[in-house]
């Protein structure tokens, strides 16, 4: 490297790194996520947060603080210093879903800055591999014929294995008892060991399972049968329609300037470019949302809210208190 190409490495450096998040000032970002660890958000905030340590060069601190549907983590974001700091890897839950879950103090729509979507997933049908169901035919048949006999597992009020086995119970025909847990890790193990009949797992908590013998998955709630699980129909096959997805993206607190969501942005797409994470994602189910960044990632959020309307009102959930 000659003298005049140091010089212009020099001059780039500035724009190379976030004027607030540099390595050298010390200062870790603390990465918020609103469910426990081991869940599908847990693992895709896991994933972002070593490619925004390379990428950014600051130290990332993931920090799991469940509770309340998502709305604990979310609040607690929102109060955050707007410096690029304090980031929080959401979900469909606590941001699209929340106004008609719970009353909060925040707006999603406007107490948010949403930085870039990350990846999409689909919920999948799971039983244990003990259960009397071989397919999803049987488990309707058992579940019309005895009300209230099937025990079905969610991670949390307002979590997606919550409101998308809602609509599926509810276009099924079928009364279930419903019991929640505190994230997806618990409610699957318990699914896994007998103590439930079903629960509607993100396809990243379930595939890490799948050859464990020790669970069955009877539908994917995406249009299309996933690569990933070969040979398990899409519900939309028995119950026409039935479509459900769910992300995970980065948020940043009300504020936060402009150069900084763009940096943090381009962080994301740089990890959305990486052979390594892709190859983690694709292992996971996980589809990649490369270039969902700011208002196109706003516009998906308000596009959540106006489809889940009409699923809200079927299935006749109200806000908590």
């Amino acid at each position: 490297m000659n003298r005049r190409q140091f010089s212009r490495l020099l001059a780039c450096a500035p724009l190379l790194l976030p004027a607030l998040v540099r390595a050298q000032d010390g200062t870790a970002i603390t990465l918020i996520v609103p469910y426990p660890p081991g869940g599908n958000t847990d693992y895709v905030a896991r994933i972002t947060s070593d490619s925004l340590r390379r990428t950014l060069g600051s130290s990332v601190v993931v920090k799991n603080q469940a509770g309340a549907g998502g709305t604990i983590a979310t609040d607690a974001l929102i109060r955050s210093r707007n410096d690029g700091n304090t980031l929080m890897v959401g979900s469909i839950g606590q941001v699209s879903l929340v106004r008609f879950l719970f009353n909060v103090r925040y707006d999603p729509l406007n107490d948010l800055v949403p930085v870039a979507n990350i990846a999409s997933n689909p919920l999948v049908l799971t039983v244990p591999s003990t259960s009397r169901f071989q397919n999803l035919a049987q488990l309707i048949e058992y579940g019309r014929s005895k009300p209230g006999a099937l025990t079905v597992a969610h991670g949390g009020e307002g979590s997606m294995s919550h409101m998308s086995v809602l609509v599926f119970l509810k276009r099924a025909g079928i009364d279930a008892t419903l019991i929640g847990y505190r994230g997806g890790a618990p409610a699957l193990l318990d699914t896994m060991g007998g103590t439930t009949d079903l629960y509607s797992a993100n396809i990243s908590e379930i595939l890490p399972y799948k050859d464990s013998g020790r669970i069955r998955f009877l539908g994917v709630s995406s249009r299309q049968p996933v690569p990933q699980l070969p040979g398990v129909p899409a519900i939309a096959d028995t119950i026409s329609g039935h479509e459900i997805e769910t992300w995970n993206g980065l948020f940043a607190p009300p504020g936060t300037p402009a150069e900084v969501v763009d940096r943090l942005a381009d962080a994301v797409q740089v990890m959305l470019r990486d052979p390594d994470v892709l190859s983690k994602f694709d292992a996971s189910g996980s589809q990649p949302r490369a270039g969902e960044v700011k208002e196109k990632f706003a516009r998906r959020i308000r596009d959540d809210i106006a489809l889940w309307t009409p699923l809200v009102s079927l299935i006749g959930v109200k806000p908590a208190n």
